[in-house]
């Protein structure tokens, strides 16, 4: 826990003090190893048509065949309103109305026709030609200062889908379904969103949605690597030893970084700890990893190691940690 509460202020000051400020405007990651889009959500939306065993059929302007559009079940859904925020009850969604449904990882679709799914995200109440709010994960947080107003501050974050949004102090920023302070500087990587934006980019409003990770693993445009927003690990000590481009990392550094103890055992190879608790452990030239949660836990390849330091590839190292990784 204390460790848990020592990341979280690391978080909330690196996202000011440590990573780069940028002026305002969109943007762009430059260079090699700029962040190319790998959208998180796939977004359906269409007109309702209520079934009879408590699910919502949405089907497109076009889509008039019983087995077109997709069948979405709520019951494990988020449902908001897309102009307030506020949360929406199943009940209350009419046959004929406008929805907008997000759908991620956890969103299986089934094989039938229509397919069926409980949506992550189901926005309702949408006027007609209404600019629709953006649900995402952000990838990646840069500083913002004001070029025209004193002591104005701000944040720019990236989503998955490569979208660009400028989020200033100004701007409300709210908790979804809690009485919690977040403000412009808890808009991390790994955070999920809804921002309501104008064409040019500029935020208005956002909700926060509960963090889910233990802090997170990002990489910029120039090759540095962060961890909770502070710059840790030398572009020069990352590695990309295969032709797919596979970015390793050191265990050590990184973990370290992220508030972890890190040893080295005879028998287990590279042990990485938190407190008492052993988080995993992995022999070098090994993808056999012994982790807390190692059940069906597979790595993309193997523990390295190169003059005495031991690598993981990104992700993996940081799906062990329980953090976020923004590539």
């Amino acid at each position: 826990m204390k460790r848990s509460k020592k990341i979280l202020a690391s978080l909330l000051c690196a996202a000011m003090l440590c990573i780069p400020t940028l002026a305002a405007g969109k943007q762009d990651a430059p260079g090699a190893g700029a962040y190319v889009p790998d959208p998180q959500y796939t977004v359906v939306w269409g007109a309702v048509t209520r079934q009879d065993n408590g699910s919502l059929l949405v089907q497109k302007p076009g889509e008039t065949k019983p087995t077109d559009g997709v069948v979405f079940w709520t019951e494990n859904a988020m449902i908001l309103d897309a102009v307030s925020g506020d949360p929406v009850d199943a009940d209350a969604i009419k046959t004929g109305e406008t929805v907008y449904a997000w759908m991620g990882a956890r969103s299986v679709m089934t094989m039938s026709l229509p397919p069926q799914t409980t949506p992550e995200l189901l926005l309702v109440n949408v006027p007609a030609d209404y600019k629709v709010p953006q649900y995402d994960v952000i990838v990646r947080s840069d500083g913002l200062v004001s070029l025209g107003i004193p002591e104005r501050g701000g944040m720019s974050i990236t989503l998955s889908d490569g979208t660009t949004y400028q989020v200033w102090e100004d701007a409300q920023v709210t908790p979804y379904l809690t009485r919690s302070r977040v403000t412009y500087q808890d808009l991390l990587p790994g955070t999920r969103v809804l921002v309501w934006a104008d064409d040019s980019g500029k935020v208005s409003r956002v909700l926060v949605f509960p963090y889910e990770y233990k802090g997170s693993i990002s990489l910029d445009g120039y090759g540095r690597l962060y961890i909770n927003g502070g710059a840790a690990v030398d572009p020069s000590s990352l590695r990309r030893p295969y032709k797919d481009e596979r970015l390793y990392v050191p265990i050590r550094a990184v973990a370290e970084a992220a508030g972890y103890d890190v040893s080295w055992d005879k028998a287990l190879g590279v042990v990485v700890k938190d407190g008492s608790e052993t988080v995993f452990s992995i022999l070098p030239d090994s993808e056999n990893v012994k982790a807390s949660a190692a059940d069906g836990f597979h790595l993309s390849g193997p523990c390295l190691i190169a003059n005495g330091v031991t690598y993981l590839e990104a992700g993996d190292l940081a799906r062990l940690l329980g953090m976020f990784y923004g590539g």
